[in-house]
Order: structure tokens, then C-alpha cells, then sequence
């Protein structure tokens, strides 16, 4: 059995492990430097290692798979789509990368230039103008995906934020621009969720809270007295953080001593392409490689007692979501029980206790 050690100049990242790979997910410059790998076999207590390999990773150089820098995303402060006529809002374009000192952005309304070379867009005193889908872009990166920002002079307004990813927390605000509100109450697709003290209310996001909401509060009215009112419906759709993983294996059916190399994929929402992703795998239900940044697992020679379901599961532990992938089933063929080797092994019994009593008749 071979195990399998990673540094970094000279600083283990990934200690012994029967996985021959190490992978970071989302690159940064300064997982840069001189890497180099150990092999070792426990049982006889030898190890050697290799050469050095210099790896460089440049800060703007952060590429998607079409060769085309990744797009840039357009965030709000305060972080609500939905604003009040005179409130001020702060757009900014995000980029995955860090960018050079004099980098120079572009924004866009509605599909049209506007003006603003600067990382931060800000709109002081908003118009119901000001409203459409807000873009930005940097450098020769594509345009960032568009972002839907809205200015209503209604009284009372529910706000969210542009972009939910599952495991964030969706904050929600039942804002009263010109008072304060009694009696909160959110709801989502006509059921209560929530009767809140204060206008504000933080819930926990799966993609099955995808829905309509809107708000109900008692507003001061004339004569001191007081009204419900009820805000305008907005649909908040809570948008995938990672796809379910898929498991692959270099072969579905290997003979006893083959090397056997298992690996997990998904797609990461380009939003969040810098959060980080552990894999961990399983046979037959039971952990056979915990939670690491490695999405390969690798048994270098494969033994029948292997053979099983193997799935994994995909955890971005930063948010707590966590996906299984289906199950891949993998047989291996025992070297010398397989029935062809059976038959081989009957008929050179025969042959060889044929031997003798042919000699003896053929002597007689």
C-alpha cells in the first residue's frame, strides 16, 4: 500500500493519504510557490520524494472554462433590490480576482452606457428613474449578469436582497419610509411565516423557499389613528449555490490489482466562485474518505472486498449546504476466481494426472 503527502514550500498542505491528488478549487495568488509530493509505504517505512515544481498564480489571470475572463458581479449597500424614492444606494463590481490599482470599470442601465469609471456606482436621492438592470464590467471581462434595482414611492415597501443563494440567510424588511410600523406580519405565498416585533425578520434559505412574499403592518393614519397596509408581492427565487455532484470512476469494472480512481464533480455558481468545496466518499454507505478539498479518491490497488455503491457528497462548510451524488456501482473480478481461470486451472489438473498413468501404460 502507497500513501501520498503534498508541501508547499516545505509546508505540508495535504498530509498521507491513499489519494494521489491535491486540489484547490479557487486558486488565490498566494497558493503560489515551490510543491512537491511524497510517497510512502508504511509497512516497510520507506518515503521519497520528488522534485520541485514551481507553480505561479497570477491575480487577474482567473479564467472560466471559455477562456473568457470571469464575469464581474454587481452587489448593493444597503444590500435591498427594492429602495424608497430620496433614499441613496452604493452599486459595486466585484471581481473574482484582485485587481490592478488603475483598473478601469464601465456600468450600464438598461443596456446603455452611463456614466462612472469607478469600482463603486452611487445614486444619492434616488428617482423612480433610477430604476432598471444595473451592469458593470472591467479590464476585457464580459458584462457582469444584470441586477434589478426598483424606486417606489409607496408606503410601505418589503425589501430583500438582489441575489440569494441557498444557505445565506434571507434577511427580509418591511420598511416604512416616513414611520414606523405596528404589527408586522410576513408572508409567503399567502401563509404566514412570521409576526416580527421590529420590521426586520432573518430566515434560513434551501431552494425550496422559493416564493412570492409581501408584508402586512398597522401604519399611523389621521386623527392619530391607525390602518393596515399591505406592500407589493415581489418573487424572491433562491438560486443554486452548487449543482448535485457527480461521481466518476476511470472504470466501472476492473480486475483485482487495478488501480481505481474515483472523482467528484459539480458546478459552482459563477456568483460565488470563491467559495470553497470539500468532497468526502462513501462505499456502501460508509465513509471512506472524510470531507477534503481533494475531489478524488484513489486505491492503488483494488481488491474484490472493494467492490460496492460508491456515491459522494459536495459540503460548502462556509454556508452549510451539503449534496449526495447518486450511486455508482463498481465490481472487481477476483484474479483467480474468475470462471475462465476455474476452467484453466480443472484442465491442467487433468492433464497432469493423465500423465502418469499414460506413462505406465505406454511402459507396460
Amino acid at each position: 500500500e502507497l500513501q501520498f503527502a503534498f508541501y508547499r514550500n516545505g509546508h505540508n498542505v495535504q498530509g498521507f493519504h491513499s489519494s494521489n491528488h491535491y486540489t484547490i478549487q479557487s486558486a488565490r495568488p498566494q497558493d503560489s510557490g515551490n510543491y512537491t509530493c511524497h510517497t510512502a509505504a508504511p509497512s516497510v517505512s520507506v518515503t521519497k520524494g520528488s522534485k520541485e515544481l514551481t507553480i505561479y498564480f497570477q491575480a487577474v489571470a482567473v479564467m472560466a472554462s471559455t477562456g473568457a475572463l470571469v464575469r464581474p458581479v454587481v452587489s448593493f449597500s444597503p444590500n435591498w433590490a427594492t429602495i424608497s424614492l430620496h433614499d441613496s444606494i452604493t452599486l459595486t463590481c466585484n471581481v473574482s480576482s484582485t485587481s490592478l490599482l488603475n483598473q478601469r470599470y464601465s456600468w450600464y442601465k438598461d443596456n446603455e452606457r452611463i456614466k462612472g469609471e469607478e469600482q463603486n456606482f452611487r445614486i444619492e436621492n434616488a428617482e423612480e428613474k433610477d430604476s432598471g438592470n444595473y451592469q458593470c464590467q472591467t479590464g476585457t471581462s464580459e458584462r457582469s449578469d444584470p441586477v434589478r434595482l426598483d424606486v417606489t414611492n409607496e408606503r410601505l415597501i418589503l425589501q430583500a436582497p438582489p441575489s440569494v443563494y441557498e444557505g445565506d440567510p434571507l434577511t427580509l424588511r418591511c420598511y416604512t419610509p416616513n414611520s414606523i410600523g405596528k404589527e408586522v406580519t410576513f408572508y409567503k405565498d399567502n401563509v404566514i411565516i412570521s409576526s416580527s416585533p421590529t420590521d426586520t425578520v432573518t430566515l434560513d434559505t434551501s431552494v425550496g423557499m422559493t416564493g412570492t412574499y409581501r408584508c402586512k403592518a398597522l401604519l399611523p393614519s389621521e386623527l392619530h389613528c391607525y390602518s393596515h397596509y399591505t406592500s407589493a408581492e415581489i418573487v424572491i427565487t433562491i438560486q443554486e449555490l452548487f449543482s448535485r455532484p457527480e461521481i466518476r470512476a476511470n472504470n466501472n469494472s476492473l480486475q483485482e490489482g487495478d488501480l481505481l480512481n474515483i472523482s467528484c464533480h459539480t458546478v459552482l455558481n459563477p456568483a460565488r466562485a470563491n467559495t470553497e468545496l470539500q468532497f468526502a466518499f462513501y462505499r456502501n454507505g460508509h465513509n471512506v474518505q472524510g470531507f477534503h478539498s481533494s475531489n478524488h479518491y484513489t486505491i492503488q490497488s483494488a481488491r474484490p472486498q472493494d467492490s460496492g455503491s460508491y456515491t459522494c457528497h459536495t459540503a460548502a462548510p462556509s454556508v452549510s449546504v451539503t449534496k449526495g451524488s447518486k450511486e455508482l456501482t463498481i465490481y472487481f473480478q477476483g484474479g483467480s476466481y474468475t470462471i475462465e481461470n476455474i476452467i484453466r486451472l480443472v484442465l491442467s489438473v487433468c492433464i497432469l494426472l493423465s500423465v502418469p498413468f499414460l506413462c505406465y501404460f505406454h511402459i507396460k
